[in-house]
C-alpha cells in the first residue's frame, strides 16, 4: 500500500489507487468532472490538475489519471496546478448558460461547486454561445443540454455502465450533444442514473421538476424497499409529500446505481387513497379507542377459546423491529409463533436462505468481482434489478453469465441462456450427475477463481435453494464458492430468521380453514392477494370472527378488516431490512406523516388557517402501535439493544446507523434438511407459469403514478414454435383456461422461453391478481377467443 504526501500532508491509500482518490481520502477538493468512484477516470474534463514533484510522472499532470506510489510528493495549490485548473473552468463555462435561479440542481450542482473551487468566479466571455434543441426523453428525464461540458458521465453510467443501447454521443468539437438519435422515452431500466451522475443540471428529475429547492429537502439515508438487495437511497420530501428518490452509495450493495423501479416507484407513499385513520367495524376512532378495543377483543377471545385461536401474520415489507415485537405478541396472548408470509414456498424459502452460513453468501460487490456467475431460476429485471447490472460487470470484467430459467430473461450484457422448464431445473440440481448440461457446468465452475451461485426463491423455492447449495458444495469443496439468493421482499431473510426452528412450514390457509382460527392479526400484509391461492384465502378470511390489520396501503385485507391501525411508511419512521445476504441495514425517517400540502391546499398557498395538527398525521409506526399493545416504553435504540441481548446472532444490531454499508448478521438460521420435491408435471402437457411482471408486480410499484407508462398490459407469453403448433399468432385472443377461472388475453410470442408453458405476468390491481408468482406451474387449457369448444 502506497504512502504518498499531498500538500504536506501524508496518507496511505489501497494499491492502484489514483492521486484524487489519495486527495479525497486527505479532504483536499481538488476540482473534478468527468471523474466518478463507479467508472472511474477517462480525464475528459482536464479540470483536475496537480503537480507531481516526487515520482516516476513529474510536473503538471491529471490527477485521477495518476496512480498513487510510494514517496510521492504531490502539490494541488502551486501556482501552476491553480492557474491550470482556473484557465480550464473558465473554458468549460464559456457556453454555460446564467440560469442557476431557474436550474433544478441549483444548490447540489456539482459545477457550481467547482467553477468557485477552481478558482474562477467572472466571465470574461461577450461572445454568442454553443445552443442545443432539447430532446423529449420521455416522463423520467427532463434534458437541458445548453448547461453540458462535455464531462461524458453521463454515457458511460447509462451505455457502459447500465448497457443501455438508446443513448450516446453525437457531434464533434464544440457541437458534442448527448442524447438519442431520435427523441423519445429513454428505454432502459437504470435511465434515472443520468439524474445523479451528470454534475450539472442536463439531466434532471421531471417528476420532481419545480418543487423544491435542494436546501428545502427533509432528507436521509434510506433502503428500497422493491426486492431483497437492500439498495441504499436518499429519499427527499417537503410538505408530507415524498417527492424524489436518490441513489445512496453502498459498495457492498448497489454502489451508487438504482433502478428506475426504485426512483420513480415510490409515489404509493403520497396515494390519495393511502388508509390514514384507525378505524373500528368500518367506523372512524381514535387510536387509543382503538387500540383498547383491540387488546380488549383479543384477551376475551384467547380467554374464552384459548390462544391457538389467534394467528399472526408479518410481513417481507415490515421492518425487521416490527416483526420481532410481533412475535413477542403471540408470545403474550399464548398463539402460535407467527407466519412472515402469506405465501409458504416463498416463506420456505427465506428460512432456506437463512440457513446457509453467513460466510457463504455472496454481497453484490463479491458477484461484480467474479469470473463465472451461474444463475438459476432468477430473471434479474423483473425480481432484482440492480443483480443485472453485477451481471454485466461480471462480463465487462471478462467473465461468464449463464443463465438456466425458463423464462425469457434480458440482461444488459452477453450471456448463456438454457431454457430450463422449472421441473427439469428442480430435477438437475437434485442429481446434477445424471443431467449433462448440470454437470458440464460443475466442472466450470470447480474450475473459476471467485464462481458465484445465483438461485431464485420463487422459481426454486427453499427446496430448491437448498439443492443449489448442495450443488455449490459438490463444486467447489472447500474452496471460496458463494451462494446469492434473491428473495421476495426486502425483509424476507429477516422473517426467515423469525420462524420457529424445527417446525415444518405452515400453511396459514390451513390453519384458517381447519375452523379453530377465530382471529387473525396483519402486520402490513395483505394474505388475500399474496397466498397462492386467493380466492379461498379471501373466503377465509371473510369466516373470521376478527380481523386486524396494520398497514399503510389501500389493500384488500385493509377493506376487510374488522379493526384497522394506519401505520407509517418507512419514509415516516426508523427501522430495519436485512436484505438477502444477512445483511442488516438502518433505514431513518424522512418526513412526518400527512396529506401532502398540495392536496389539503388545493394547489395554491398553504392554507391560511391556524391548526393544532396536519390532516392525515395519524399514522403511527407500526413498531410503536405494537409496543403499546406490549405496554413497552422503550425508544428505538434501546429496543436494538434488547434484541441484541436476547439473540447474541444479532450483536451488530445496536451499532446499525442509518446510511452506513450495514452489517453481515452471524449464523443464526436454523439446519433445514432437504424436503421432498413438489413436483408432477407431465410430459407433453401445457402448463401455466405464474411470473413476476417487470413493473407493477409487486405492490408498492403498481401504486406509483410516474410508473404508469411502464405498466405493461395482461398478455401471456408462449414460443412462436409452441403458437405456431396450436394455431395461433403473435398478439391474437385467447382464452385462458385453468381452475381459478378463464381470461381472455393477448398472445405475446418469445423465442427465449421454453416450449411447453405458458407465462402470465402477475399484475395486481388486475383481474389476473388471483394469479401469485412464487409457486409450480399449474395445468391450463388454450383456445382461442372465438372457438366455442
Amino acid at each position: 500500500m502506497p504512502t504518498l504526501t499531498i500538500d504536506n500532508r501524508t496518507v496511505t491509500v489501497a494499491e492502484g489507487a489514483s492521486v484524487l482518490d489519495a486527495a479525497v481520502e486527505l479532504g483536499i477538493v481538488v476540482p473534478h468532472y468527468c471523474y466518478h468512484q463507479a467508472l472511474g477516470a477517462v480525464g475528459a474534463c482536464r479540470q483536475c490538475a496537480v503537480t507531481i514533484l516526487e515520482g516516476s510522472q513529474k510536473g503538471l499532470k491529471m490527477s485521477c489519471l495518476v496512480t498513487a506510489e510510494d514517496g510521492m510528493q504531490v502539490s494541488t495549490c502551486d501556482e501552476e496546478s491553480r492557474s491550470f485548473r482556473a484557465q480550464v473552468g473558465e473554458w468549460l463555462m464559456t457556453n454555460h448558460p446564467h440560469d442557476c435561479p431557474v436550474c433544478d440542481e441549483g444548490g447540489e450542482c456539482q459545477l457550481q461547486e467547482m467553477t468557485i473551487g477552481s478558482g474562477h468566479g467572472i466571465r470574461r466571455y461577450r461572445g454568442n454561445k454553443r445552443t442545443h434543441t432539447n430532446q423529449d426523453l420521455g416522463p423520467f428525464i427532463t434534458q437541458e443540454m445548453n448547461r453540458c461540458i462535455q464531462c461524458y458521465r453521463c454515457v458511460r453510467a447509462y451505455k457502459d455502465y447500465c448497457g443501455g443501447e438508446d443513448f450516446g454521443v453525437m457531434g464533434s468539437r464544440q457541437r458534442v450533444f448527448f442524447g438519442r438519435f431520435k427523441e423519445g422515452p429513454l428505454e432502459s431500466d437504470f435511465s434515472g442514473n443520468l439524474i445523479d451522475f451528470c454534475p450539472t443540471g442536463v439531466f434532471t428529475d421531471k417528476t420532481s421538476r419545480f418543487k423544491t429547492r435542494y436546501w428545502d429537502l427533509q432528507q436521509a439515508p434510506s433502503i428500497c424497499p422493491h426486492c431483497s438487495l437492500g439498495c441504499a437511497t436518499l429519499p427527499g420530501g417537503r410538505y408530507q409529500q415524498l417527492q424524489r428518490v436518490r441513489s445512496g452509495s453502498n459498495r457492498l450493495t448497489n454502489d451508487s446505481f438504482i433502478c428506475d423501479r426504485a426512483r420513480f416507484g415510490s409515489d404509493w407513499a403520497n396515494h390519495p387513497q393511502r388508509p390514514r385513520e384507525a378505524r373500528i367495524d368500518g367506523e372512524k376512532a381514535e387510536f387509543s379507542v382503538v387500540l383498547s378495543q383491540l387488546e380488549e377483543r383479543l384477551q376475551s377471545l384467547v380467554d374464552t377459546y384459548g390462544g391457538e385461536t389467534l394467528r399472526l401474520l408479518g410481513s417481507p415489507r415490515a421492518s425487521f423491529e416490527a416483526n420481532l415485537l410481533l412475535k413477542k405478541l403471540a408470545v403474550r396472548f399464548g398463539a402460535p409463533t407467527p407466519c412472515y408470509d402469506a405465501h409458504p414456498r416463498r416463506a420456505f424459502a427465506a428460512r432456506a436462505a437463512g440457513s446457509i452460513p453467513s460466510g457463504q453468501l455472496a454481497s453484490l460487490q463479491q458477484l461484480r468481482a467474479s469470473d463465472l456467475v451461474l444463475v438459476a431460476g432468477v430473471d434479474p429485471l423483473a425480481e432484482a434489478p440492480v443483480l443485472a447490472l453485477a451481471l454485466r460487470q461480471v462480463v465487462r470484467a471478462g467473465g461468464r453469465v449463464v443463465v438456466l430459467d425458463p423464462r425469457p430473461v434480458e440482461l444488459p450484457c452477453e450471456f448463456e441462456h438454457h431454457s430450463l422448464t422449472q421441473e427439469a431445473l428442480l430435477r438437475g440440481l437434485s442429481a446434477p450427475e445424471e443431467n449433462e448440461l448440470l454437470e458440464s457446468l460443475r466442472q466450470q465452475l470447480e474450475a473459476a477463481h471467485h464462481p458465484v451461485l445465483v438461485g431464485g426463491g420463487d422459481l426454486l423455492g427453499g427446496a430448491g435453494l437448498l439443492l443449489l447449495r448442495r450443488f455449490s458444495e459438490s463444486c467447489c469443496g472447500d474452496s471460496d464458492c458463494l451462494i446469492f439468493p434473491v428473495l421476495h421482499g426486502p425483509n424476507s431473510y429477516g422473517g426467515g430468521l423469525l420462524e420457529e426452528p424445527g417446525e415444518r412450514q405452515r400453511d396459514l390457509l390451513e390453519d384458517l380453514e381447519n375452523g379453530k382460527v377465530r382471529a387473525l392479526i396483519c402486520l402490513e400484509a395483505d394474505p388475500a392477494i399474496e397466498h397462492p391461492d386467493p380466492g379461498r384465502m379471501q373466503l377465509a378470511l371473510a369466516r373470521l370472527d376478527l380481523l386486524a390489520v396494520f398497514d399503510h396501503l389501500p389493500t384488500h385485507s385493509v377493506a376487510a378488516a374488522n379493526i384497522f391501525l394506519p401505520t407509517r411508511t418507512l419514509f415516516e419512521c426508523g427501522g430495519t431490512y436485512v436484505n438477502n445476504e444477512g445483511r442488516m441495514q438502518a433505514f431513518a425517517p424522512v418526513i412526518e406523516p400527512g396529506i401532502p400540502l398540495e392536496v389539503s391546499g388545493g394547489g395554491g398557498h398553504p392554507l391560511r388557517q391556524f391548526d393544532s395538527g396536519v390532516p392525515g398525521s395519524a399514522p403511527h409506526s407500526a413498531i410503536h402501535l405494537l409496543q403499546q399493545l406490549l405496554k413497552d416504553r422503550q425508544d428505538l435504540f434501546g429496543l436494538r439493544r434488547q434484541i441484541v441481548e436476547e439473540i447474541p446472532c444479532l450483536r451488530d444490531l445496536d451499532r446499525l446507523e442509518a446510511g452506513d454499508s450495514g452489517r453481515r448478521m452471524a449464523d443464526c438460521g436454523e439446519s433445514l434438511e432437504e424436503s421432498r420435491l413438489e413436483i408432477w408435471a407431465q410430459e407433453g402437457e401445457l402448463r401455466l407459469l405464474p411470473v413476476m411482471a417487470r413493473y407493477g408486480g409487486d405492490q408498492y410499484s403498481r401504486l406509483s403514478q410516474p410508473l404508469a407508462s411502464r405498466l405493461q398490459q395482461p398478455c401471456l407469453w408462449i414460443h412462436p414454435l409452441e403458437a405456431a403448433e396450436r394455431g395461433f399468432g403473435e398478439g391474437q385472443r385467447v382464452v385462458l383456461r385453468t381452475a381459478v377461472g378463464h381470461f381472455r388475453l393477448s398472445l405475446s410470442c418469445k423465442e427465449k422461453m421454453v416450449r411447453g408453458r405458458v407465462m402470465l405476468p402477475c399484475l395486481p390491481g388486475t383481474p389476473l391478481e388471483v394469479f401469485t408468482p412464487g409457486g409450480l406451474s399449474i395445468p391450463c387449457q388454450l383456445y382461442a377467443e372465438d372457438d366455442n369448444a
